[in-house]
């Protein structure tokens, strides 16, 4: 009688790969038996790590997507990075400065070091801003980056819809993300009962209390920030407790905004010269 168990172990032969002749099955001994088991030959090996890449950048841009969902920007404001930034003899130095301050987030982070820029309309302030909000959301940082205005017409918004627990989410989230750009501090409306006003210093002392960095822009100088930082007993140690983590950064030069007015009027005017 045939030992067909002993005919068939011996009659095992690994397979080649016809394409890289690396081998695409082994022999492994379990239990006093042979087997031939499949293994990864190396255009195999090059599939699957080629697989393996797409599927993370993939699952990179669903995150990078949540994210700057998340972060409330203006789909406008995406466009704002340092690769569109344009320099100048006025701004070098603040360039570099953001820059850097994006490579070294870890350690900002940490130290929970923010800034305030400060500056007439048109200097460049929300622009810088933005450029380093989406610098680190392309880090996956979660950051949210919007302007007071817009927090006032978000949480209303989300009030009429959702209540007050709509209201407590937003607030929520602009006091815990990593960074919190606050654009145009000092441009939001307040109503008499000065609500709008309370729910802003409230965003800003949490952050500064909880470590959390803070950017802020403002077209207020020094005196016009401590007054809209002054509490109901008219102290304004808010104002020295912000400007101890995020110091003031002045930006002069001429209006951009100007200057790109400018430069449309004369392209318009060109054309009545053909």
């Amino acid at each position: 009688m045939i030992n067909t168990q002993t005919s068939n172990q011996s009659s095992l032969e690994v397979d080649y790969c016809p394409e890289c002749g690396e081998k695409t099955s082994t022999i492994v001994e379990f239990m006093g038996a042979k087997k031939k088991v499949p293994c990864m030959c190396k255009c195999k090996r090059e599939e699957y790590e080629k697989q393996r890449e797409l599927d993370m950048k993939v699952e990179q841009q669903r995150k990078l997507d949540r994210l700057k969902e998340y972060s409330l920007m203006d789909k406008s404001f995406m466009q704002y990075t340092f690769g569109n930034f344009k320099t100048d003899k006025y701004n070098k130095d603040l360039y570099k400065l953001a820059v850097e301050y994006c490579n070294e987030w870890t350690r900002m982070k940490k130290e929970n070091t923010g800034m305030i820029l400060m500056g007439p309309p048109g200097a460049g302030k929300s622009y810088l801003s933005f450029c380093i909000a989406n610098e680190l959301l392309n880090k996956f940082v979660p950051v949210i980056a919007i302007s007071t205005i817009g927090i006032i017409n978000k949480i209303y918004s989300s009030y009429n819809s959702y209540g007050e627990e709509g209201e407590a989410h937003i607030i929520n989230s602009l006091k815990n993300a990593d960074l919190l750009v606050l654009d145009d501090l000092g441009a939001e409306h307040t109503s008499a009962r000065g609500k709008e006003k309370q729910i802003i210093y409230s965003i800003i002392d949490s952050r500064v209390r909880q470590g959390k960095p803070i950017i802020i822009t403002t077209n207020l100088n020094k005196q016009q920030l401590r007054e809209k930082l002054i509490s109901e007993d008219r102290i304004d140690r808010s104002f020295d407790r912000l400007t101890a983590v995020a110091p003031i950064l002045e930006i002069e030069g001429p209006s951009r905004r100007k200057e790109e007015g400018n430069r449309r009027f004369d392209s318009l005017m060109g054309l009545l010269k053909k």
